[in-house]
């Protein structure tokens, strides 16, 4: 992930007001990016000629050949092209571990919800596919685990209980890993396609990198655990979807020690 900066000087006062207006419109190509994860655009308060647009990337590579090479950069350019001039500069930045922001009450929201969570398995997935170690564990995928991973992700986290309401809940889960046999080897390759996947799509805070990989630590055991069990073992009732969040204490399903794996 990467953050771009534009910094603008525009001295007219009527040219500021179009000027936020065009971006308001562009601001349609924007949101209709994957590429893009988010942006804001701030006016200089000592300085009101002074503007500076922030645009948070999924990668450098993605912006660049994704966005600009594909169909919503036009319009998105013709929108702003008049002021095309009055940059003063336009850089990338990546993050650095010293931030402090006023923290999301759950990491569904730290994530940024849903749409981060189906880029994640996107991202993973995509990855998995064409791993030899992991490939052979999905010889059964279906486009539809992409969402399923997503849906149960955003539960876990504190998101909405759509896994338990229409996916078969942690019960679901659980019997789904069945008789997969997952090897040390291959459960140590999804780890590390995953950690590659959350420095990709997710923000880069390391606090929330560090409890979102902790979950996939916690998770992929128990996952291997189930995976070495026949299919059609009876599982029992394993409790309710477990929900995770900042702290070590806030995994919550059956007195904590609930199977949860991906």
């Amino acid at each position: 992930m990467t953050v771009e900066y534009i910094r603008y000087r525009i001295s007219d006062p009527e040219r500021r007001a179009a000027f936020e207006k065009a971006y308001a419109a562009a601001a349609e190509q924007l949101d209709a990016a994957p590429q893009c994860l988010g942006y804001d655009l701030a006016h200089g308060v000592e300085e009101p000629d002074r503007y500076i647009l922030r645009i948070v990337w999924t990668s450098v590579e993605d912006h660049l050949q994704g966005f600009r090479g594909g169909p919503l950069f036009g319009p998105f350019l013709d929108r702003v092209r008049p002021y095309i001039e009055d940059i003063e500069e336009m850089k990338h930045y990546a993050g650095t571990a010293v931030s402090s922001e006023r923290r999301a009450a759950t990491l569904y929201e730290a994530v940024g919800g849903t749409p981060a969570l189906r880029r994640l398995s996107a991202t993973f997935y995509e990855a998995v596919l064409a791993d030899p170690v992991l490939a052979p564990v999905f010889a059964h995928f279906t486009p539809e685990h992409r969402e399923h991973v997503a849906v149960w992700l955003a539960e876990v986290f504190g998101g909405p209980a759509g896994f338990t309401a229409g996916l078969g809940g942690h019960q679901g889960l659980l019997r789904s890993h069945l008789g997969l046999a997952i090897t040390d080897r291959q459960r140590s390759r999804w780890l590390e396609l995953m950690s590659r996947a959350v420095d990709k799509e997710l923000p880069p805070d390391p606090a929330l990198r560090r409890r979102v990989m902790e979950y996939f630590d916690w998770g992929t055991r128990i996952a291997q655990d189930v995976s070495r069990q026949s299919p059609g073992t009876d599982l029992g009732d394993p409790g309710p979807t477990p929900r995770w969040g900042w702290n070590e204490g806030d995994a919550k399903g059956d007195g904590g020690e609930s199977r949860q794996p991906q």
